[in-house]
């Protein structure tokens, strides 16, 4: 991993401001300092599937994100 993302999510931390990882890494130090982790799973055994299971991963936790955030706010956004 990168320093910035670990920068940014120490500078949102400051503005008290909500930290959710989405990640496959179990050490990940993100992991500390996020108030809600999403684990994603690493037992892609077949490499011709690698891409597409990581893509199914992804948009499920980012369609979950939605579902539960922002679409019960939608009439207050309009």
């Amino acid at each position: 991993m990168t320093q910035e993302p670990l920068l940014m999510a120490k500078q949102a931390r400051k503005n008290h401001a909500k930290i959710v990882l989405i990640t496959r890494e179990k050490t990940s130090p993100l992991r500390q300092i996020s108030d809600i982790v999403i684990s994603l799973p690493t037992n892609e055994k077949l490499l011709r599937f690698g891409a597409v299971n990581s893509l199914f991963s992804e948009m499920f936790a980012s369609s979950l994100l939605y579902l539960s955030l922002i679409s019960p706010k939608l009439n207050e956004l309009k």
